[in-house]
């Protein structure tokens, strides 16, 4: 029995949707949308009435889930804005000779220690070679992107953006739900980093 990528990324793209989670299709093997981008947009479906944007097109149905997935092996985008997400994106050092350069983890870490805070219990997935915590957003605060203003290698994920979901695999390496909590609600010390 051969395994089937399609299956395994449409059943990642379900899984997510169930949770609420909106969800967009990825380049096979890719962190990038699989979607038109405004230059090429032919203002037909979706676009009828002008250009909309993954996060504008991403979707919790299954119909449309099924029909994307079941066609081709995307990976799986969440589009972390309309799905009431926060997530803080922690990563390696990526440049040869970093080795001694302390990691995202590491400095989120450390933040954690300045706040006088633990580290978040909550739903946490391994990247490759870093790892996403998964927050619920404040209700009366729209979030968007940060890279780095938290600290170095610790970015976040809010309006305007996406992650990968767990179960797609980039690089070779895949996405796995490493502690598999409740999603926690956005800590009250980050938002303040993230507000002020």
């Amino acid at each position: 029995m051969t395994h089937d990528p399609r299956s395994a990324l449409l059943s990642a793209a379900l899984q997510a949707a169930a949770r609420g989670w909106s969800v967009i299709p990825l380049r096979p093997g890719g962190k990038m949308p699989a979607l038109h981008g405004e230059d090429a947009c032919p203002h037909t479906g979706e676009c009828a009435e002008g250009h909309r944007k993954p996060e504008q097109r991403a979707t919790t149905d299954p119909g449309r889930i099924h029909a994307a997935w079941g066609a081709h092996p995307f990976n799986v985008g969440i589009a972390t804005g309309p799905s009431g997400l926060v997530v803080v994106d922690l990563d390696a050092p990526k440049t040869k000779g970093s080795s001694d350069a302390p990691s995202g983890a590491t400095n989120f870490e450390a933040l954690c220690e300045r706040a006088g805070v633990p580290w978040p219990a909550t739903y946490t997935v391994r990247t490759r070679g870093g790892q996403h915590l998964y927050f619920t957003a404040p209700d009366d605060t729209r979030l968007s992107n940060s890279a780095g203003s938290l600290a170095p290698l610790v970015d976040t994920r809010a309006w305007g953006g996406h992650v990968v979901a767990p179960g797609s695999t980039v690089d070779g390496a895949t996405y796995e739900v490493t502690h598999p909590a409740p999603v926690a609600p956005l800590p009250d010390w980050l938002l303040h980093h993230l507000t002020t």
